[in-house]
Order: structure tokens, then sequence, then C-alpha cells
């Protein structure tokens, strides 16, 4: 350019270039460097001037260097050409400022976004429908699956973290189908879902789906928020204002029957004694005998009295120390005689049973309540086992009905019958006052809730187990009393205490909370446990790997094979194999009658752990002996 200037002068065209030069500049350069060029610029453009208009440099046409000659010509193209760099270099400038300034605004705001992405609460990841695979996580989703987000990526659909079927009954895949679906065309799905971990564990949770640009493609932003804690508080509550309202219920029944019983029984007396008297005088037969049903009635509204009393926990009661075995003992003798032929009637009781006190009259009023419902359950006849035995609460704990157990020494007497069983909706409510699944006419409703309400008051507890067609089991918890001499305690062996090596254990149990306590309880001991959900897997297992030193069963549970049964098929392909049994009814109830052997052992839910090791040990060792002779 400046060579085209000095030979041509005003005549250059090169001259309006410069202006692109200052705007180069100041686009990579400072706005300082530029007007530092600018007037480098105008110097040398100076200088041209001089030259031409002293004649030092000229054009060959003389006409050109004449117009070069003319210093006026030459102020105004330097002047417009600096007028015109300036104007450059301050619009170049303004819009690089205001484009560093915006992109340092977006980078900051992307930044910001990432932030609250990446250290969000909820599980955030991008899903591309049309390709099917995740193409951004945040890091609590790396947490909640237990994948590492290079693993999340370009790899494993949602489908392999999530289970067949969710907790509806609704398959898992047509379910999503529907969601993902719905988001596609526009809309916000928000609903519970079940997901998996890495290791299977599943996790409730809520998903909400949406589609988020570009729109060219199909992108579905996934939120996952683990609600597993807010259910567990959820259910907390449930519980508290289920106690709450469970005491409230009591205190109400208490108040009106605790304000009305002593006038209704001074009222009932009166009516009593007179009805007897006029018995008494009445001389005429038919006269006496209408009046036999109203003392009959006046007698039932007193105990219906006595049994709300004894919902209530206001029963006046007269504890003393007694023997729980001559109590079953003595019950056994006269009740007996009461039960139809077809009723076979058995008792299993403990030799060295602690003592409790309680009050006697209020214990066998209970206890013949239990033994006339065991009848009433089998109307074609069965079995009935009354059984007593030591247990120990180790750590107090509030059962289904929300009653409170102490830790401590309880006499467990147990109530089992072969009848119909209870089924589950009727289970909930029958400790509930005037609820029977009798008829009316064979059953007022307050017999169970009586006996709730004396063991409550008594300081221990009733507890019911059934199955459906295969019979009921209610469980009463004596607190043991502390003032008499203790009997010596079943503690686990010495030897036992240290772990023991190599012994394979068979755990066949169907509640799954049941089981992965057995499970944590004997792995903490040495075993080494393979658990079964059911009797048929349990069989499975088995016959794939039958090197298990010891089966440990529930009886009753799910499928072809119940405890018994899976004992004696296992037993037909290893003879010497020892057995521990557990279930929720009384054992000789739910075990007699099986063929099973003598040294098996039997123990009945819940199980403390001194006695399932104990128990284990008894039988490994037992079976060592028998393996040695």
């Amino acid at each position: 350019m400046f060579s085209a200037v000095a030979n041509l002068g005003l005549a250059a065209a090169a001259l309006y270039g410069f202006p692109c030069i200052l705007a180069v500049l100041a686009t990579f350069y400072s706005r300082r460097f530029a007007y530092f060029a600018l007037a480098v610029l105008a110097a040398l453009l100076i200088v041209l001037a001089y030259l031409f208009v002293s004649g030092a440099l000229e054009h060959p046409n003389p006409a050109v260097t004449e117009w070069n000659q003319n210093p006026r010509n030459w102020i105004v193209a330097i002047a417009s050409i600096c007028l015109a760099g300036a104007l450059m270099i301050i619009l170049i400038r303004n819009i690089s400022e205001f484009w560093e300034t915006t992109s340092e605004e977006v980078e900051e705001n992307h930044r910001r976004f990432e932030t609250l992405v990446e250290y969000a609460p909820s599980g955030i990841m991008t899903l591309d429908v049309d390709k099917g695979y995740l193409v951004s996580v945040n890091a609590q989703t790396e947490r909640m699956f237990g994948v590492a987000r290079e693993e999340l990526l370009y790899g494993p659909t949602m489908a392999d973290f999530t289970p067949e079927f969710q907790p509806s009954g609704a398959r898992s895949d047509e379910l999503a189908t529907k969601y993902l679906q719905e988001a596609i065309g526009g809309g916000h799905p928000t609903y519970d879902w079940t997901h998996t971990d890495v290791n299977k564990k599943e996790f409730k949770c809520e998903v909400s789906l949406l589609r988020v640009p570009p729109y060219n493609k199909t992108l579905i932003r996934a939120n996952i928020t683990d609600i597993t804690k807010r259910l567990a508080d959820q259910k907390h509550r449930e519980d508290l204002q289920s106690q709450l309202a469970a005491s409230q219920r009591l205190e109400t029944i208490g108040q009106l029957t605790g304000g009305v019983a002593h006038d209704f029984n001074n009222l009932l007396a009166v009516i009593l004694g007179n009805l007897e008297l006029m018995q008494e005088e009445c001389t005429d037969e038919e006269q006496r005998q209408m009046i036999q049903p109203c003392i009959d009635a006046t007698l039932r509204g007193a105990e219906l009295t006595r049994n709300m009393l004894s919902y209530s926990r206001r029963a006046p009661l007269h504890p003393k120390i007694m023997d729980m075995n001559k109590l079953v003992r003595d019950t056994k003798n006269w009740a007996g005689r009461t039960l139809p032929s077809n009723v076979e009637i058995e008792t299993s009781l403990l030799a060295r049973l602690w003592k409790v006190k309680a009050d006697s009259v209020a214990a066998e009023s209970a206890l013949l309540n239990l033994i006339l419902n065991a009848r009433d359950a089998m109307p074609d006849g069965g079995k009935l086992t009354i059984e007593t035995s030591n247990v120990r609460v180790e750590a107090g704990y509030i059962d289904g009905r929300d009653e409170k157990l102490e830790a401590g020494r309880y006499v467990l007497v147990a109530v089992s019958d072969t009848g119909h069983g209870i089924a589950d909706d009727d289970l909930e409510h029958i400790f509930t006052p005037f609820f029977s699944t009798k008829s009316v006419s064979h059953g007022s409703g307050l017999g169970l809730p009586m006996v709730m309400g004396f063991m409550g008051q008594s300081g221990g507890t009733v507890q019911v187990y059934s199955e459906v067609g295969i019979g009921t089991t209610f469980k009463l918890y004596f607190p043991a009393e502390t003032s008499a001499p203790p009997e010596a305690a079943l503690d686990v062996p010495q030897d036992q205490k240290s772990k023991p090596q190599g012994k394979r254990i068979l755990l066949a149990e169907d509640e799954e909370e049941v089981r992965l306590v057995l499970t944590a309880m004997l792995q903490a001991s040495g075993y080494a446990v393979q658990p079964a959900g059911s009797g048929d897997l349990a069989k499975e297992i088995f016959d794939a790997d039958p090197e298990f030193d010891l089966l440990l069963t529930d009886i009753v549970m799910p499928g072809r094979l119940q405890g018994t049964g899976l004992a004696k098929e296992l037993r037909e392909m290893k003879d010497t194999l020892p057995v521990v049994f557990m279930s929720g009814y009384a054992s000789e109830a739910t075990v007699h009658g099986n063929g099973l052997r003598p040294e098996d052992v039997r123990l009945m839910k819940p199980v403390m752990r001194r006695d399932l090791l104990a128990a284990i040990k008894g039988a490994l060792d037992a079976s060592g002996n028998k393996d040695d002779a």
C-alpha cells in the first residue's frame, strides 16, 4: 500500500485500504496499539505528502503530478483517512469488548448451570431416545446407581436398572414407554418408580420427564429423586398417628367405662338381687323359669362391663406369683371336658418354667377364651396345643398393634389350633371391641380385646400368627417375676463364641426381613449362609450343591415344599443332614405327627440370637457324634 502511494500519490486507491489495517489491528490487539498504528500511518502519509508537494516525488502524468503537488488535496485525504481509521478502531473495539463480555457472561452462566446440575440432590440425566442411550448424567446419578459416569454414558439403558415389574404389578417396559411417549408429545409426566442399583438392590424414587432442545433431536431429561427416606418418614408419622389414635381410643373407652361401671354395676346389683329374691320366693314354676333368663342377662351385663374395663386396662387385678404350667394343667383338666370328641388337646410344658406375677383369675379367663376360640375354629375337629416356654427379649420393640414390649425375661404361653385360620383383612381387627368373625349368637366381640387389655395391664402382650387353611397361634407374653430365683440361663457355650470355620448352612425363609436378619446374624457368627426364599428354591440349591452342614428352615412357606417336606427330601439325598425348624406357631403343634426325627430342633419365633446359635451348635455337634459312631 505504501509503495503504491509513493508511486502514485493521491491517485493510489490503496489509500483507502489503510482503515482495513487499523480494523485488523483493533481486532487482534489493544485500542492503544491501534491508535499508535494510526499515528504512525498519519506520520508516513504526511511525509509522502511533503515529498509530493516539494516535487521530490513525481508522477509520469503531468496532470497527476500537478494534483499531487496541491497541499490541500493531501490535507483532505489524510484527515479523511485518519477520521475513518479512528471510527473503525472505535467500532471494532466496542464490538470486540461487547463480544468478550457476552462470552464471559455466557460462560459464567454455563458454569453456574453445570454446577446446579452436577451438585443437584436429585439424579439428572439426558436420554437420546432415537439412539437409546444416555448422553449426560450428574454426580448424584452415579451415587444413586453405584456406576461410574463413563459406564453410564453411551452404554447401558435405564432398563438395566429397572426390575421387570413395578410394585403395581405392571411391566416396567410398558410403563416406561407410556411415560416417554407422553414426554415426547410435550407432556411433563411425574410418577413413582422402582429402580435398582448396580447390586440389584431396589429403591423407591420419584421420576419427572421433560423434553429439552434442540428439537431436531429427541432428548428427554429425567429428574430422579430417591424418596426412600421420605416414605420411611411418612410411615413413621402414620405409625405415630396410629399409636396416638389407639391411645386415644383406649382413653375414651376407659373414661366411658370407668365413669359408668360403678353406677351401672350398682344398678345391676339391685336388679340381680331383686330377681334372685323373686325367684326364691316365687312358687309358680313357670314364673321362676321366666325369671332365670333375666338373671342370666344381668350377669352378661356385668361381664360386659368387666370386659370393657379389661380392654381399657382399668380392670381391678389381684396379681400374685404363680406357675403358668399349673394354670395350664388345671385349665386343661376342666376345660378339656367341654371340647368335642373330635378335638384333640395336647400340652408341651417346659420343665423349669419361670414364675410370673399375674392375676390368676384373669389369666385363666384369657386362656379359656383362647381355648374356646380354637374350638370354634375347628368345627370339623382338629388338634389344639398349649405350650409354655421361657423367652428373652434382648431389646424392646413395638409389635404390629403398636404394643410396646420392654426388654427382659418373659414366660410364653402359646395356644395353637389346626383350624381354618384367620384372613389377613380380619387379622387387623380381631382385637377391636365388638368385632367378631363368629355369628352374633356365638360371640360378643369382646373376648380377644379383653385378653389384649389384660396382657397389656399385666406388662406383657399378645401376638397372633395365622395362615388360612393351616391354623392359628396366639402367644401370651407374661413378664417373668424377677424376685423369684432365676433358672439357669440358656447361654451360648464358650466354645461357640469362637467363630466356626467352614460350616455351611442352607437357610429357607419366605419373609425377606427375617431372612436378611438371620443371614446377617449367622454370618457374623462365622457361618457360611446360603439363603432361599422358599422350600422349592432351597431344594434347587441343594440339588446343585449338596455340601451343606445344616438346614435351617421355616415350617410354613409358599410353594410345594413346606419345611417338613423340604427336610425329608433333602435327607433322601443326605441322610445325616441336621435340621433346625422355626415357626410362628407353637413348635409341637406344627411339627407333631410329621414323622421327623427326635433330634430335630424346633424353635418358635421370635428366636433370640443366643438360642438360635445354641440350637445350631447342638444340632451340628449331635450330627458329628452320629457320624463318628
